[in-house]
């Protein structure tokens, strides 16, 4: 017997049904739009109907004023996450259980077709993109800088062991003159939002440029993160004036965990 998610799912996306619902001439639900880009139905091959299933759009529509709890879509895979549907897409979204891609090929478009676990991830980038691991939770560089090609760079950082991992991602922008740095937790928003990191392009004791600033997490397109600037940002012009002898920029962060308050002194 189906489960009532089974009964709200769209045969075509697998997600909960969105409005209008239409079937196909077997009885399946399938959302509108999934419909409208198929010629059968891919679960019984039978035609579509032009028939809408308004009393399933009204079932939905109840579950979301009542606020009934679903399962994670990955519930099978371990996640123990119940949610109301308005929370249910943005939680799978980033769900820890999730199937995952390199985050190089999405990111730096290398040519790379891995998908796996959270757990393989670390060790994925180990195996395949190994110049790509040496950075540490707290890290201090020179860095080459060129200024004359758009450039993207990525690293998997191991925070305390493995207990949790980070993206550090950083561009080069020619055509707006501006490097981009920030750093995303694997994970979901919520626990992005209990680390922030601490970035420091430095030349000698004294002249220091230094941002602070909340994690995003994996989800989070670092495109728009570097769009609002709500990263470090530097002018290449900036950049310029803190090269080193050597023509390097020196450069140092490290990421931390933000301290929960432990209460109100009388």
């Amino acid at each position: 017997m189906n489960s009532l998610e089974d009964n709200i799912k769209c045969s075509v996306c697998c997600d909960i049904l969105q409005r209008p619902i239409m079937l196909c001439t077997g009885g399946h639900n399938t959302c509108g739009t999934c419909r409208n880009n198929l010629r059968e139905c891919p679960t019984c091959r039978a035609p579509f109907s032009t028939i809408r299933n308004i009393e399933l759009e009204q079932m939905i529509e109840q579950i979301q004023m009542c606020n009934i709890k679903l399962p994670c879509f990955f519930a099978s895979k371990g996640c123990k996450f119940t949610l109301g549907l308005s929370q249910k897409e943005s939680h799978e979204s980033e769900c820890r259980f999730r199937k995952f891609r390199c985050e190089g090929k999405y990111f730096a478009k290398w040519k790379c077709d891995w998908s796996g676990e959270y757990k393989d991830i670390h060790k994925h980038f180990k195996d395949f993109h190994n110049n790509h691991t040496w950075m540490e939770y707290r890290t201090e560089a020179s860095m080459k800088v060129c200024l004359e090609r758009d450039f993207l760079d990525i690293q998997i950082i191991s925070f305390f062991n493995g207990q949790h991992f980070f993206y550090y991602k950083h561009k080069v922008d020619v055509n707006r003159h501006k490097v981009y740095w920030t750093f995303q937790l694997v994970g979901t928003k919520d626990q992005a939002k209990n680390f922030y990191y601490e970035f420091e392009v430095h030349q000698g004791p004294i002249r220091k440029f230094k941002v602070t600033e909340i994690c995003e997490n994996d989800n989070t397109n670092a495109n728009d993160t570097f769009e609002k600037e709500k990263c470090v940002v530097m002018s290449f012009a900036a950049v310029k004036n803190f090269l080193n002898e050597e023509g390097e920029l020196p450069i140092k962060f490290r990421i931390m965990s933000v301290k929960k308050p432990t209460g109100h002194s009388k």
